[in-house]
């Protein structure tokens, strides 16, 4: 019967993450099986595990750890193993119930202090109208929004890898009812951090997943998409987090403003001049 919830376990793992371009497998080769994760996304996949396995009649001989950082575009990246202890009997391991997360949920030395650059284009200016833990939208949340025109040229504030796109929305409402209906880019920066652009335009995104972006680059168009008041960008920095309700920390974050030689944190209903 543990054989039985062992391979049931393993072809349910398969099928839930298959579409994610995560696959869990195992091998068995004399009394030892091994199991193995492939992860072919362009990010570090985490897993969580909430407990150790449960073993009959087997040993694991290496602790098994229950946070498991897999690296992207890797194939075959041991999990676990383990070993028969007698083959006379009835033998079988049980995986524990798991959580996964985008990025690597372990990360500590990120660049806390690096200097981002305005997300538009030089001689514009922009309003903070929400600020960190804003009262709209931005409760517990270190975001900002910037008033755009729709259609204002958006920049990629820091260099990074775009893991993520959505640009065929065209709907907009000012209530959580619309929060599913933003067209967005997701950069991952070199340091493991992740930055979201939000509320761009229909068809208003410049960039194709895999793409590398310099800081500067012009990445897509603002617009009213998603839960919106208004025209504005909306952008986040974060890394993932296994213990957040929402599996992110968001992050403050330096920008260089004025001619570029000052760093700050932006402030709600101040108004920012881009002159570098």
């Amino acid at each position: 019967m543990q054989r039985l919830f062992t391979l049931l376990f393993l072809l349910q793992f398969i099928i839930l993450f298959s579409q994610k371009n995560i696959k869990v497998y195992y091998e068995r080769k004399g009394d030892t099986m091994v199991y193995y994760a492939d992860n072919q996304e362009l990010f570090p996949m985490s897993f969580v595990f909430s407990r150790q396995p449960e073993l009959e009649n087997m040993r694991s001989p290496e602790m098994f750890r229950t946070i498991q950082v897999i690296p992207s575009k890797s194939l075959k990246n041991r999990v676990a193993y383990f070993i028969v202890k007698d083959k006379s009997k009835e033998w079988g391991a049980v995986m524990p119930p798991y959580m996964m997360y985008i990025g690597d949920v372990t990360l500590k030395n990120y660049d806390a202090d690096y200097p981002y650059d305005l997300p538009f284009r030089k001689g514009r200016s922009s309003t903070v109208y929400q600020g960190y833990n804003g009262s709209f939208s931005h409760q517990n949340e270190n975001s900002l929004d910037f008033t755009m025109p729709e259609g204002t040229e958006v920049v990629a504030a820091r260099e990074g890898q775009v893991i993520d796109l959505v640009k065929h929305n065209t709907i907009g409402c000012p209530t959580r009812n619309c929060a599913d209906k933003a067209n967005y880019i997701t950069i991952m920066h070199p340091d493991g951090t992740f930055a979201h652009y939000y509320h761009l335009k229909q068809n208003g995104v410049n960039v194709n997943i895999g793409n590398q972006v310099k800081k500067g680059d012009v990445i897509g168009l603002s617009g009213n998409t998603g839960w919106s008041k208004g025209p504005h960008l909306h952008f986040v920095c974060y890394i993932p987090s296994a213990t957040d309700d929402k599996f992110r920390k968001t992050l403050k974050t330096l920008f260089r403003t004025g001619t570029g030689n000052k760093t700050e944190y932006l402030v709600e209903k101040k108004t920012y001049l881009r002159a570098y």
